[in-house]
């Protein structure tokens, strides 16, 4: 069942992607399953080398989309590559998306309900992939870089020890990057656990200034809030003035706005909604 899915994913994506078209599907079924020759605690980022391999394809540019504890808002928001690619949407992530899985215990198809987590141990199949489809993605990411993160997540907004810390900030290439620009978006009613300069985001902020990136922080950022909006009409945080009150913070220098800059974005947002 499981291994039919993992297939469809990878077919169904190759007839989205025009730069995926010329993939060889089975081949990199076949490069997959290598991960089922190895203990189920024994899976290193390493055994996915030959499937990233033969699934990656080139990214947009200034399309790249990261994030942390905003999975759906972010596939919603991205719309299947129509505004964004995250990581979820590219080949090499798509297969895996929503998946667990790993060797059935004497049998060689794939198991998929009581496979060993982060907690069970560190070299799971699951984690090893999404490291290493993580560091791919970051190395293949060009222009512009967004970053969507939950700044109503109880434990903070960027996760000091995570995916996008541990296995994708490490892999930026410099010379390929203008600017990075993150989005601290929160829930429709609150809470504001955290917002751009403050706790887990200033400790983001600070890194990616002392690695000498450019970058920029809006709190929930005009486009996406919209989109959340749809489910809270009637909420007060999504009347009309209190979803265009958007704030950034900015590296000095980095670049001059127009007063007039975050009505044309709440009018670019509703035009698109509105076209939708």
């Amino acid at each position: 069942m499981l291994s039919r899915h993992h297939q469809s994913q990878a077919y169904g994506l190759q007839l989205e992607f025009h730069e995926s078209r010329n993939k060889n599907c089975t081949a990199i079924w076949e490069a997959f399953k290598l991960v089922l020759d190895k203990d189920p605690c024994s899976v290193l980022p390493s055994d996915y080398d030959l499937f990233i391999s033969l699934s990656r394809h080139s990214l947009p540019r200034d399309k790249s989309l990261f994030w942390e504890n905003n999975h759906l808002l972010v596939t919603s928001y991205a719309d299947n590559t129509r505004r964004f690619t995250p990581l979820c949407d590219v080949l090499y992530g798509r297969v895996g998306d929503f998946l667990s899985w790993c060797r059935q215990e004497n049998a060689s198809g794939l198991d998929y309900q009581s496979c060993p987590t982060a907690e069970d141990c560190e070299n799971n199949p699951v984690d090893s992939y999404w490291k290493r489809a993580s560091i791919q993605y970051s190395k293949d990411s060009s222009g512009v870089i967004h970053v969507m993160l939950n700044g109503s997540e109880p434990t903070g907004a960027y996760p000091i020890k995570g995916f996008f810390a541990d296995f994708e900030i490490p892999y930026f290439q410099k010379d390929k990057i203008t600017r990075i620009e993150i989005w601290v978006m929160h829930e429709i009613g609150g809470p504001n656990v955290e917002s751009c300069g403050e706790g887990s985001v200033k400790v983001l902020e600070e890194r990616l200034e002392e690695m000498g990136f450019q970058y920029s922080c809006i709190n929930d950022y005009v486009p996406v809030k919209l989109l959340k909006c749809v489910d809270h009409s009637t909420h007060p945080d999504c009347a009309l003035n209190s979803a265009a009150a958007s704030t950034r913070r900015e590296v000095p220098a980095l670049y001059a706005e127009q007063s007039a800059g975050l009505i044309v974005l709440l009018l670019v947002a509703l035009a698109s909604v509105a076209g939708e």
